[in-house]
């Protein structure tokens, strides 16, 4: 049951699923490790689809278990702002979906054309 030859997939193992699959979604992989978990940052991790205020605790001490440190920042946000999460959700959603059925998806350079 325990993956000695791999110690990035057991530490991957030791997330309760609900977090390991909405980590899975952000770095659009099956494995990562501890320590890239950690350099996405609070808020970031904040705002992913997926994790709740619970989830990111729990993710918080599975850092903390490998050395890392994740420590809330309070800002607060613009009210103006709330449909600002809900539309970057979607069109993360969204190149979710076209990278799964082949497609790629980059970013458009400005001033060419």
């Amino acid at each position: 049951m325990s993956d000695g030859c791999n110690p990035v997939a057991a530490a991957v193992k030791r997330l309760p699923t609900l977090q390991r699959n909405a980590l899975r979604k952000i770095f659009d992989r099956v494995e990562f490790s501890p320590e890239e978990v950690a350099a996405l940052g609070y808020r970031r991790l904040q705002q992913a689809e997926g994790i709740g205020q619970k989830g990111l605790t729990t993710i918080t001490a599975w850092l903390k278990d490998y050395g890392y440190e994740l420590e809330p920042v309070p800002v607060p946000q613009p009210k103006e702002r709330t449909g600002t999460r809900k539309v970057r959700r979607n069109i993360e959603y969204a190149m979710r979906l076209l990278r799964t059925h082949g497609y790629v998806v980059q970013q458009i350079e400005d001033g060419k054309g």
